[in-house]
């Protein structure tokens, strides 16, 4: 920023904005009742069923959560008129419908002050130069809902059951049919009154325009391997691939994905959403960890995040701009960071049978003897000081699925707009090297979300819009609890390259029982079955105790006994999802300590890794736990 180049005006309003920016702010919703506008609905197509909406104490009261479900992040996915006033694609039905939204899994609610349309959980309108889209917000992907006993059971921050694929299928087709039947354009045209001619045009244009979008997205999205499509299903999304995708297609605005389809990486390695709690206070966040949370680490992580999940931008100077023009809304992303502080992980609720306290305190023995503790960090989840210090483990040592990890650090591209200039995300470096014809997406990245938050908001004057971004800034610094982040993989100080981030992090299990499939890529459908070995088919049919390698995704009906969904028959509900461990991405092996296939690395007092004599470290595999066990340590992660 160049401050000489301010008026002392504008200087002068820096001050009151840092001020203004450190105030409480007040929700846009306003509720009576504690079930924060959701709406039930008692049967849907999956069989579940719920009489009665309630919410658990996460530390957030009503205008919490409807703060947090209704602020726009500055993400642009869809014209707001048309969103609003789209049919699906075989019937006369708005794709937004209720029943429709929930079939994807997304929340459903009623409407509000601040969602007047009552639109589901995590959209919202954003306007940006003066046209109003229909965005995703946060809480899209992180608030679930679990059905128990005729409850539904809300969870903020919990990772989202969501069909986001479908959902965006379904817009690409929905767009199609307006334009090919005469019929719901008309309809559409009448909905948003307009008749005259030049009318009639331009809603031709903006959904021919929104359709070119969806389908370039999904095209360049298809999650591939080889000629084998693997499908997501409910509950995962490959975050990085469409993310880094995204940044291809802004590097690269001219060339048409179908004509250079060599631009992008297939989005193939699908994760379950992480669970927000205790995210701020994370030194590293992602699954892999491939950025560390210190500094202004949110603000870049969570601006990286939002121009993937759709804002507007462009990578390309305009004028004497510092950085590039967005509709990423820097101002709530730094406030929604902040206000995730003060969400605490879920207690197990009352309404589910009560934990047996005699064998959950058996389950912690068993918990302490697998040294389950030395990367699963124990926490006081209310306490507002906690940090968390991330323990990863190698692929080579944990044998979970690798193709997240090696995606993210194999991930390149055409650098395009971005060739030539430098890497360093900051420019201050004199003799930063530069991007070359190509690059790995990483940095690229990087340098998008740096720019932007270089930027001030195109709309605003510039006069608040500056004092507003440096305030956003410095508060960012000055807040931030994450002061020191030291990578910690396989129990040893590492630095951040390449090989050190094709590991996998394992986190505080306060609120595990909520977050249901489990591994990083969703393909162990209960807490019970973790503790099980994956096996071959033949096993499995030999009577062997092992996880499943087939099951259903998609229902809320809880298991309370081992901890996760309940599988449905997909005969009766044929829009279940199987999950198949045997196709790529979704491998169910590895982390099977319990199982006594997956090797413990010896420690010493002060846990650090004991070494042989041949320099490397030394390990054990722990025999495998028996049924009382397993159900001991289920029980015991109940309580946490």
């Amino acid at each position: 920023m160049n401050f000489k180049a301010l008026k002392p005006s504008a200087i002068g309003l820096i001050p009151a904005a840092l001020l203004l920016s450190s105030c409480t702010y007040m929700s846009q919703g306003f509720l009576s009742g504690d079930d924060r506008g959701a709406k039930n609905i008692p049967n849907d197509r999956f069989g579940d069923s719920a009489e009665q909406i309630i919410y658990l104490d996460q530390n957030w009261d009503t205008s919490d959560s409807l703060w947090f479900y209704n602020t726009t992040q500055g993400s642009d996915l869809l014209p707001w008129d048309i969103f609003l006033n789209l049919e699906l694609a075989d019937s006369e039905a708005l794709l937004r419908s209720d029943e429709n939204m929930n079939s994807y899994r997304y929340l459903t609610q009623h409407s509000s002050w601040d969602n007047p349309e009552g639109l589901p959980v995590g959209f919202a309108k954003d306007t940006y130069e003066g046209k109003d889209y229909v965005g995703m917000t946060c809480a899209a992907c992180h608030t679930n809902q679990i059905n128990y006993d005729g409850y539904g059971i809300r969870v903020d921050g919990a990772p989202t059951l969501a069909n986001v694929r479908g959902l965006f299928l379904d817009l690409a087709s929905a767009l199609k049919a307006t334009l090919e039947q005469p019929e719901k354009f008309e309809r559409m045209a009448n909905a948003l009154n307009l008749r005259e001619e030049g009318q009639l045009t331009d809603l031709r244009k903006r959904l021919e325009s929104s359709l070119k979008s969806r389908d370039d997205y999904n095209f360049v999205n298809a999650p591939m391997h080889g000629d084998e499509l693997v499908d997501y299903g409910y509950g995962r999304l490959d975050a990085f691939g469409g993310i880094f995708n995204r940044i291809l297609s802004h590097m690269n605005p001219d060339q048409d994905p179908r004509d250079n389809p060599e631009v992008y990486n297939p989005s193939n390695a699908p994760v379950s959403y992480p669970f927000l709690w205790d995210t701020p206070q994370h030194d590293f966040v992602q699954w892999n960890g491939i950025a560390d949370n210190t500094g202004a680490g949110p603000l870049g992580r969570n601006t990286g995040e939002v121009l993937g999940v759709f804002a507007s931008f462009e990578l390309k100077k305009v004028g004497h701009d510092l950085g590039y023009r967005s509709s990423a809304d820097i101002r709530n992303l730094r406030r929604l960071e902040s206000h995730l502080e003060s969400l605490e992980s879920p207690l197990w609720p009352e309404v589910m049978p009560a934990v047996n306290q005699e064998l959950a305190s058996t389950g912690e023995q068993v918990f302490t003897e697998y040294q389950c503790h030395t990367c699963h960090q124990s926490i006081d989840r209310s306490n507002a000081k906690r940090l968390v210090t991330a323990q990863f483990s190698s692929l080579e040592m944990i044998g979970t699925d690798p193709q997240m990890a090696m995606n993210a650090v194999s991930a390149a591209g055409s650098s395009g707009l971005l060739e030539g200039h430098k890497i360093d995300a900051t420019n201050l470096k004199k003799d930063a090297p530069r991007f070359g014809p190509t690059t790995p997406v990483a940095p690229a990245l990087t340098k998008a979300a740096t720019g932007t938050i270089a930027q001030a908001s195109p709309d605003e004057p510039w006069y608040i819009a500056w004092p507003e971004r440096i305030a956003d800034i410095i508060i960012t610094f000055r807040d931030n609890p994450v002061k020191v982040a030291n990578r910690h993989v396989d129990f040893e100080v590492v630095d951040t390259s390449t090989k050190s981030l094709t590991s996998y992090k394992g986190r505080p299990l306060n609120g595990i029982w909520a977050t249901a499939p489990y591994l990083h890529n969703g393909s162990v459908p209960n807490l019970y079955d973790l503790f099980l070995p994956s096996c071959t088919d033949a096993e499995i049919e030999s009577g062997k105790a092992c996880r499943p390698n087939t099951f259903t995704v998609g229902s809320r009906q809880f298991d309370p006994k081992h901890v996760g969904f309940v599988e449905k028959s997909n005969e009766e509900h044929s829009d279940l999802f199987v999950f198949d461990t045997a196709k790529p991405s979704n491998s169910n092996a590895g982390h099977e300590y319990a199982a006594g296939k997956t090797p413990v690395i010896k420690l010493d007092a002060n846990g650090n890794p004991t070494m042989g004599a041949d320099g490397k470290r030394q390990l054990e595999w722990l025999p495998a736990i028996n049924e009382e066990k397993r159900l001991a340590l289920v029980e015991y992660l109940k309580t946490l």
